[in-house]
């Protein structure tokens, strides 16, 4: 679904990442594993074409579209469920969503939020509260829910654990894994490695911008000099 070559992202004379190559493929959860700095969201962001990308080729569904705004990307259909979700605290759960599916008619929009309601029952019922209230696993799946409101087959995760109790993290992966079963792709960016394990059968290591290793998940992490020099004894 999703084929990355060479990817290089700059922000003026610094290189954020170097010829990053991956794949994503419809139905899986892919994950980016890597310390801080590493280079994991200046990936996504590059792929999404919200940060300058200075050499690469972007091929989603057979189509080359490496040329293609952030606007045109997300119709085609790939979405980023941000880091720290970025929810407007004083808005409503229900504004929150619908701010997914920007730009699309009424009935485009009430219909996606049905789906939204249909697959969280609880979002539904608490919909008219703010959505700085929540909870931050609460508020990471509203962050969820808000991707899937532009009907993507693509989402991109970044580090949607962060600052999230063990419990809620179980309850994210749960989400996430559903979410790939009904066909979306999904790549996962993260530093903890226990989710990636429980989600991904594929992983990319990234160190200093670069991919540092690639391949099953199984693999990657039973190799101790991998996991010692990017992971951190302590992921």
């Amino acid at each position: 679904m999703l084929t990355v070559q060479n990817l290089t992202v700059a922000f003026g004379p610094t290189v954020a990442v170097r010829d990053v190559s991956l794949r994503a493929e419809a139905g899986t959860v892919t994950g980016i594993l890597g310390a801080n700095g590493a280079g994991k969201t200046s990936t996504l962001l590059g792929i999404l074409g919200r940060v300058p990308r200075q050499s690469g080729r972007i091929v989603f569904n057979g189509h080359d579209v490496t040329d293609h705004g952030t606007g045109a990307l997300v119709r085609a259909g790939i979405a980023l469920c941000p880091e720290n979700r970025r929810l407007f605290p004083n808005m409503s759960i229900e504004d929150n969503l619908l701010l997914g599916a920007y730009g699309q008619g009424r009935k485009t929009r009430q219909e996606r939020l049905g789906r939204a309601y249909e697959r969280f029952g609880w979002l539904h019922d608490r919909r008219a509260e703010a959505a700085g209230r929540l909870s931050g696993g609460q508020q990471q799946t509203v962050a969820i829910a808000r991707a899937l409101m532009s009907d993507p087959q693509l989402v991109l995760l970044d580090e949607p654990s962060s600052g999230l109790s063990p419990v809620a993290v179980d309850e994210v992966g749960e989400t996430l894994r559903d979410i790939a079963r009904d066909g979306t792709a999904m790549l996962l960016v993260e530093q903890n490695v226990r989710l990636v394990e429980k989600l991904c059968s594929t992983a990319y290591v990234l160190a200093h911008g670069q991919v540092a290793a690639s391949g099953p998940v199984t693999e990657l992490l039973d190799a101790d000099a991998v996991s010692d020099a990017y992971l951190g004894t302590g992921a």
